[in-house]
């Protein structure tokens, strides 16, 4: 009789052990992405270009920086202008710049278009530094402490030995 109810017990815990990995398995296969790029407008639907981004962050030139300011209220850092100007379209993205360049869609820089991301490396290694193209070669951005949202040359030294590359959302 023992011997019955330990092949039972065995039995038991094998299929508890099988349901358990089952469920792990289907639950990886259903998993949310953490971050939502989504590519529609809340109301009118698929945003099919950046100039609705970059209208925004144009709307903020002249808006003092602040460290991580995220709004008109507050002031911007440079990854709170991005943030804002595109879930002001209604798309989410990341609030660090390091976090907008891990994700997105890679551009190259020959073909930018309005509303791109682009980055550059300032004071650490990788992604710290982030703004909006706005074509012809200029991009919107709130550079560092003391200074406001500004419109600046991509051919601007500074920049342009510090580009890293650039990310499209919509």
């Amino acid at each position: 009789m023992r011997v019955k109810q330990k092949i039972h017990s065995l039995q038991s815990l094998g299929h508890i052990l099988l349901l358990s990995l089952s469920l792990i398995f289907l639950s990886a296969c259903s998993s949310i992405p953490k971050v939502d790029i989504s590519d529609k407008k809340p109301v009118s639907g698929v945003l099919i270009s950046g100039a609705p981004i970059l209208k925004t962050a144009k709307k903020q030139m002249g808006i003092l920086y602040r460290y991580g300011g995220r709004s008109p209220k507050t002031g911007f850092d440079c990854s709170g202008l991005t943030w804002f100007s595109h879930k002001t379209q209604g798309i989410n993205i990341p609030r660090q710049a390091a976090k907008q360049f891990q994700h997105g869609k890679y551009i190259s820089k020959k073909n930018l278009k309005q509303g791109d991301l682009v980055f550059f490396e300032t004071y650490k290694p990788g992604a710290s530094h982030v703004g909006i193209y706005s074509g012809n070669g200029m991009f919107i951005h709130s550079p560092n402490k003391n200074k406001r949202v500004q419109m600046q040359s991509l051919s601007n030294v500074y920049f342009k030995q510090r580009y890293l590359g650039a990310r499209r959302y919509w």
